[in-house]
Formats: structure tokens, sequence, C-alpha cells
């Protein structure tokens, strides 16, 4: 049973009507999350890490009726590890969130070739649209609000 259930995951190639699917799930898991419309420049808020929170920043850098561009970037709690930090365009006549950038690293490709000299996996850009889908999920479920001090 788990063999062939390996092989047909194995088998499974993603299409370009899979990856817009993506794209449609993501913007209105974005927009839930954050209403682009109904803020200003920038949003944060807290994700626990075991007994610590991890900051996430989302910025607005761009803002328009059709296309806006987010930043979004998690402090890694760890110094030995990388934070995160994706582009993103939100296209909202066509009602899609896409991952333009992950780490600095830019995908334009739905398929690589492997191996390539930026040892990108064959479906990279999928891979990281599906990471902001997750990423999206668990920040509502688990995410802590940012509370100001009134002082």
């Amino acid at each position: 049973m788990i063999k062939n259930r390996y092989q047909a995951q194995k088998r499974s190639r993603k299409s370009l009507s899979d990856l817009i699917r993506l794209y449609e799930i993501n913007y209105f898991k974005l927009i839930k999350l954050l209403p682009i419309d109904k803020i200003n420049e920038e949003f944060n808020f807290f994700i626990p890490e075991g007994v610590n929170n991890s900051e996430i920043r989302i910025s607005i850098n761009r803002i328009s009726l059709h296309t806006s561009k987010l930043t979004l970037h998690k402090s890694n709690l760890l110094r030995y590890m990388e934070d995160t930090k994706m582009e993103i365009f939100v296209y909202h006549d066509a009602r899609m969130a896409e991952v333009r950038r992950f780490n600095g690293k830019r995908q334009f490709w739905l398929r690589n070739k492997y191996p390539n000299k930026n040892m990108l996996t064959k479906d990279e850009k999928f891979q990281w649209n599906i990471f902001l889908s997750e990423f999206l999920s668990h920040s509502e479920v688990h995410g802590l609000s940012v509370v100001e001090n009134m002082h």
C-alpha cells in the first residue's frame, strides 16, 4: 500500500492549472489573514515556536487597484538559521497571489532542469507557493497579535 502511494506521488507532475489553483487559494487565505485594503504599510504578528515567538512582518511595498506587492519576513529565533523572506505579488483582478521571490531567489519557469546551477528542485515554484499556503493556514490558526502598550 505504501509503495503504491509513493509511486503515484512520484509520477504526478504539477501542471500550470495546479499552480493557478494554488495561486487562487493563496489569495483567499492572504486576504482573510490580511485585508490589504484596510491596512497601511506594515502588519506584524507572532507565531509560537517552542517557548518563544517568531516575529512575522508583512510589508506592503506597492498597492494599486490591480496588483499589490508584499514582502513577508519571518525572523528565525535560531542564529544559525536563515530568516525567511518572500516577495508576494497579489493580483486583485484575477484573485491570485504568487510568490515571486523566496530568500532572494527568483523563479520564472514552472519546471526546472535538474541539476541546475542554483540547485533548485524541478518544481521549486510550486513548492514556494505550497509553503506560502501552509504558512498562511498555520498563521491563521496559531498567529498571535501584537499588543501595543498604552502608556
